[in-house]
């Protein structure tokens, strides 16, 4: 028998999908996206065994159920997130607007003595030497000293720029407070539960 047999249209038969497996028949419907058992069941005609039926409802209900979960996940951890992005956006476009309007020769490097801020001093003191982000940090700090050399006042523009630095730091070595970390752990091992992973 031919597999082209079983599709019309390159849909799979609809009064075929009872005879597969629960989820053979979830992943066969013509909406892959469709979590609805009505619409499901629609087209076919004929009884469904109750035993499928269930089968199918639940595997139906998971990417709302995984959604909930995500969702959670999202308000645990998504004001740093955002935080984190909007703080990279706002320094690329900073150092993005310096690099056009003025060309300099490679920066000199970050001076022993330079001040930090406590937040700075204990990121770059704390992360890996090997860490993408520390260097990209250490880079968009000497690029913007660079700029200032010789100078009484600092620009007010790099000395915003210097605070999304220093906000890119404090978030990127705060971890979550122990509560939230038990809130993302539970909720990721019941969305692998739910995707028949094993976490």
């Amino acid at each position: 028998m031919d597999v082209n047999d079983f599709f019309v249209n390159d849909v799979f038969i609809p009064h075929l999908l009872p005879t597969l497996r629960p989820d053979l028949a979830v992943l066969l419907q013509e909406n892959l996206f469709n979590t609805d058992l009505d619409t499901l069941l629609q087209p076919i005609s004929g009884r469904v065994s109750d035993d499928w039926r269930a089968d199918v409802e639940k595997l139906l209900a998971q990417p709302t159920r995984i959604a909930h979960w995500r969702a959670t996940i999202w308000e645990v951890m998504g004001e740093s997130i955002y935080q984190w992005v909007q703080s990279f956006a706002e320094l690329a476009t900073s150092l993005y607007a310096f690099s056009t309007s003025r060309a300099l020769d490679a920066p000199p490097g970050l001076a022993r003595d330079a001040k930090l801020s406590p937040a700075l001093a204990g990121f770059f003191r704390t992360a890996r030497a090997d860490d993408e982000m520390r260097h990209f940090l250490i880079g968009a700090i000497e690029y913007l000293s660079s700029f200032t050399e010789g100078e009484i006042e600092v620009p007010v523009s790099i000395i915003r720029a210097m605070n999304d630095v220093e906000r890119i730091a404090q978030i990127e070595e705060s971890a979550l407070p122990p509560e939230k970390q038990a809130v993302v752990r539970y909720c990721t091992l019941q969305i692998a539960r739910l995707a028949r992973e094993n976490g």
